[in-house]
């Protein structure tokens, strides 16, 4: 078990205390009832035998000898221990690993996990996550569930195991960067760049008093300080300071937003949330977003014509090659039904599942959508002609906000199909996009150029010439892996994108045309 200190000491007693249960802590003794059961006496962890430096392996050796199968462990005493069911050890009984107060850190949570799941194990843990069914606490839990499953796996460098956890780090540079942003918005420092949830676009009344319930909140739970009600022409305005400290931590927030009321509770976090995402998705636009390797996924993926050759290192002899693809990434509205109507079929469909039409055009046209709830509570994977799945997925109050659902499938049909059709041949930004054919942004039909076989002499080369690229995303040296639908051919190599190849291979002194 996982738990904080404050709640340790009540479960360690009744569990039977420290003649049943092995302790893994930082803390060095404890109240215990005298035998006489009244008052208690304060008891030093270690004894004779054992020197405090050492109590912690004592009781760990404890438990895994199966003299006592109860073991408590805080974060503080976790480092470096492990309590799996080892092959080596006596006590090869199942694990049964509960955890209260997740950390805030999906890695960190992962790696508690990995106490209990490792190597040489008679059996796999089995765990069991101890959570409320509010805000941050139910969403971060459910994101945590859905990756035990593949524990051993989940690494920075492999992302067939499933999508990184990083993006699910509240606290990380992306998290502290959201929060600011935030604070300064409900502080009415600067605008928000997303309309709160349960608010509207139209209606700026409802964003305003959002603003106040929120900055009404904060000072409840002690993050805004020194508040001063106005007078004047802005009577009844509450007004007051964050203190940088508190700006950027992340924890702080997440923790002190428990002890508000429901509504507003989960308000504050889904606000936080999607400035996160929408932080997150412009890192990723822009090229700054370290993602590891990426599979790059289509329904379909051709490899074009025979790779090219495009160097030769003089010492190995070993060439780099030069591959092309086509990626067709849609979704035909036949498959689109299908898998609305399996949602159905097996009853895991929600009366908002179903097709959306946009309430606003862009270029003089709307976009039309699949949604479904995913497996996390009050989330929507959303599917799209063009493109497929969208890793990022909508809370319903996001969804509702910038789609209306559609009762006509006709329409829906009508919609989907003119857009997965246009998208065949332009991108999202319309026929005039200024930057023509190279510009992939919704388009269906994508072509895909990865540099493969030796890589490292010429990383500098490569480097170099993407350097001189005008657009940001283009600079950025990304490792992906790709596999063809018809044969299964895998090539793992660096994304060159289209508007770059020109000014790469001229880098590394490719002299036939290119065309060729």
């Amino acid at each position: 078990m996982l738990l904080s200190l404050l709640t340790m000491h009540v479960t360690f007693m009744q569990l039977g205390g420290p003649e049943k249960v092995s302790e893994i802590t930082g803390r060095r003794g404890m109240l215990v009832r005298a035998a006489s059961g009244k008052g208690v006496t304060y008891q030093a962890r270690n004894t004779k035998d054992v020197t405090m430096e050492m109590v912690n392996m004592h009781e760990k050796q404890l438990f895994m000898d199966g003299k006592k199968l109860v073991a408590i462990i805080s974060e503080a005493g976790s480092a470096g221990v492990s309590l799996q069911a080892d092959r080596r050890a006596t006590n090869q009984k199942r694990r049964v690993h509960l955890t209260l107060e997740l950390p805030w850190s999906a890695d960190r949570a992962i790696q508690q996990f990995g106490r209990t799941h490792r190597s040489n194990q008679a059996s796999a843990p089995e765990y069991r996550l101890l959570f409320t069914n509010l805000g941050g606490e139910r969403r971060f839990a459910s994101i945590v569930a859905k990756r035990l499953a593949s524990l051993g796996a989940l690494t920075q460098g492999d992302r067939r195991a499933g999508p990184s956890l990083s993006a699910y780090n509240y606290d990380s540079a992306y998290g502290k960067r959201a929060l600011v942003v935030m604070y300064k918005g409900i502080m009415e420092q600067d605008s928000l760049p997303v309309v709160p949830p349960g608010c509207s676009s139209e209606k700026l009344e409802t964003i305003q008093d959002f603003i106040v319930k929120a900055k009404a909140a904060l000072v409840s739970v002690g993050i805004v300080r020194d508040t001063v009600l106005a007078n004047g022409k802005d009577s009844g305005k509450l007004s007051g300071r964050i203190v940088d400290s508190d700006m950027h931590d992340v924890g702080r927030f997440l923790n002190r937003i428990l002890g508000l009321p429901p509504d507003i509770q989960n308000r504050l976090f889904e606000l936080f949330i999607s400035i996160l995402d929408l932080l997150i998705q412009n890192a990723r636009i822009e090229g700054n977003l370290d993602s590891g390797i990426v599979d790059i996924k289509a329904n379909v993926i051709e490899l074009q014509g025979t790779p090219k050759t495009v160097h030769e290192d003089q010492m190995s002899g070993a060439s780099t090659v030069l591959f092309t693809f086509t990626l067709d990434r849609g979704v035909t509205w036949e498959s689109a039904s299908t898998m609305l109507d399996e949602k159905q079929k097996d009853g895991l469909s929600s009366a908002n599942d179903g097709f959306y039409e946009s309430r606003r055009e862009w270029l003089g046209r709307r976009h039309f959508i699949l949604a479904f709830e995913s497996s996390a509570s009050g989330m929507y994977k959303i599917v799209r002609p063009a493109v497929g799945e969208s890793i990022r997925e909508m809370t319903l109050s996001e969804l509702k906000n910038k789609y209306r659902k559609l009762s006509s499938l006709e329409k829906a049909r009508s919609g989907w199909e003119d857009e997965y059709e246009v998208s065949s041949k332009q991108c999202m930004h319309g026929p005039n996009c200024k930057l023509g054919d190279y510009c992939q942004t919704g388009r269906r039909i994508q072509e895909v150029n990865v540099l493969g076989g030796i890589i490292l002499p010429v990383w500098g080369t490569i480097e170099k010439a993407l350097s001189k690229q005008a657009r940001q995303s283009h600079k950025r040296l990304r490792v992906v892996r790709i596999e063809t639908t018809a044969d299964n051919r895998r090539i793992v190599g660096l994304l060159v994108p289209n508007a770059a190849v020109e000014s790469v291979l001229q880098e590394l002194g490719w002299v036939q045309d290119i065309d060729d």
